[in-house]
């Protein structure tokens, strides 16, 4: 039943997926086939999405997170090519975008921070049964969980977490030297700009296009502003 399920499934995955001009092998399109045939059966009991529907939950969960990838591995080959990467996701929920991020980018460092209790024991479960060796959950506020991880992270991420503002307070205590933030977000709003420090800035909005999907969604990437020498 469970192998059929997945097999039902992975046209539409991979269909998507081509449309991202992603390269995933089968191997990993099976992986998070079951990391998200997972998170529904503990959905119907830990309510960790108002998602309910596997189709449903290919394009708003994985799909969703999927197309942030190409920005990411630019990101990364531009600036990360012979260093070792890491990336914290703030507020990760049930590992959205950050699970998804680990099962594809294994050589990545994935910190998935989040403080509901029945979430971070779904974390673990899923990075065990999956072997996941490049995650590690954060349980607990973030303002605690982040202090082992001071100047430690390459970049932040998160997904419709909270406004500009808070993000990069929470964020900018664990960045390495020029790291930056990524913020997925439905769209921008006058008043999320009003947040951003005046020592930030964003330094790309990007326009998403989920396979699937007929709304609005953008990935902004902000940086600390750096001063000018001429």
């Amino acid at each position: 039943m469970e192998v059929s399920l997945v097999d039902s499934l992975k046209p539409k995955l991979k269909k998507g997926v081509e449309q991202l001009q992603l390269k995933l092998e089968d191997e990993i399109l099976d992986s998070l086939l079951n990391y998200i045939l997972e998170f529904l059966r503990w959905n119907k009991t830990h309510n960790l999405s108002a998602i309910q529907s596997a189709q449903e939950s290919i394009t708003l969960h994985l799909l969703d997170s999927l197309a942030i990838l190409p920005y990411l591995d630019d990101y990364v080959r531009e600036n990360f090519s012979n260093k070792e990467f890491s990336i914290a996701d703030l507020g990760t929920g049930g590992g959205l975008p950050g699970l998804v991020i680990a099962i594809c980018r294994p050589s990545w460092k994935v910190y998935l921070m989040e403080a509901v209790q029945k979430k971070t024991v779904f974390l673990e479960h899923v990075a065990m049964r999956q072997s996941l060796k490049n995650v590690t959950v954060c349980p607990g506020r973030i303002e605690n969980t982040s202090q082992p991880l001071k100047n430690n992270v390459s970049c932040c991420i998160s997904r419709a977490f909270s406004d500009f503002g808070k993000f990069i307070d929470l964020s900018a205590p664990m960045l390495v030297d020029g790291g930056v933030v990524w913020a997925m977000k439905a769209k921008l709003l006058e008043e999320d700009l009003q947040t951003i420090p005046k020592n930030w800035e964003i330094q790309a909005n990007h326009l998403l296009h989920i396979p699937g999907l007929d709304a609005q969604r953008r990935l902004f990437k902000l940086a600390p502003v750096r001063e000018s020498h001429s």
